[in-house]
């Protein structure tokens, strides 16, 4: 009896439900999810498009400041560069007017000996002269003409010491401009490169000339002993000499 009641209450309710709608009795449903604010996303939407130009725009005043930084550096860098390659040329250059500065104190060393052996010849040609001049020695023919051979001899040398000599002035004066303060002073590579050339252009042209000195001071030394063993033979052939003449010889021998 009592499930008969429950079941016709039920089946009441099912039928009583539409016609209350259609009676305009509201009926509580559950709430409908809710739609977004369009207003709201556009808001969203250009904020975030701010946001990126923002970011655009600090990536871009970044990268800018970077290569400012990097241009900067490298700049630096290349002045770094210019100013180590200017010391390390003005080195080549200070040492090369080194090398020029001993060139000119072994030219001097070199005039020096030029004088000397100037000098020395100058006085052996005038012995040679006053020997041959004597009437006396003509009865000593194979001496006379060995004398005579070594005084033609001695003439023909002095042309090669004058020409050395010339060269060698000529090298002082090359010395005195490379020793000036102007000498050397660019900073580019092939202006040391030209200056160190010249130096060692000088340097070669002073050692043949200081060989040519050497050769000259050897010969001259031979003429000197050919000439007193000459002599010795004509006092032994009594060939007659002054007092003066004997000092003159003596002096050669010294």
């Amino acid at each position: 009896m009592k499930t008969t009641i429950i079941v016709c209450f039920i089946a009441a309710i099912s039928v009583a439900l539409p016609k209350a709608e259609l009676l305009g009795v509201t009926v509580n449903k559950p709430p409908s999810p809710q739609q977004p604010n369009k207003n709201n996303k556009n808001g969203k939407d250009k904020g975030k498009e701010k946001t990126e130009a923002q970011k655009r725009k600090e990536m871009q005043a970044k990268a800018a400041e970077q290569r400012k930084k990097a241009a900067a550096a490298a700049e630096k860098r290349r002045k770094e560069l210019l100013a180590a390659e200017k010391k390390r040329l003005q080195a080549r250059v200070a040492i090369a007017k080194g090398e020029i500065q001993e060139a000119a104190t072994g030219i001097k060393q070199i005039e020096t000996r030029f004088a000397k052996i100037h000098a020395g010849r100058k006085k052996l040609a005038a012995t040679f002269r006053m020997v041959l001049n004597k009437e006396e020695t003509k009865a000593l023919p194979e001496v006379r003409a060995r004398l005579e051979r070594s005084s033609l001899q001695l003439s023909e040398d002095a042309k090669d010491l004058q020409k050395a000599a010339g060269s060698l002035s000529a090298l002082a004066e090359s010395c005195k401009k490379l020793t000036s303060p102007s000498a050397g002073s660019s900073s580019r590579e092939g202006n040391a490169a030209e200056f160190e050339d010249k130096v060692l252009s000088i340097k070669r042209k002073l050692a043949t000339v200081e060989h040519t000195l050497k050769t000259e001071e050897s010969r001259q030394k031979n003429h000197v002993l050919l000439f007193l063993a000459g002599v010795a033979e004509f006092f032994q052939g009594k060939v007659s000499f002054t007092e003066k003449e004997k000092q003159s010889i003596r002096t050669l021998s010294h």
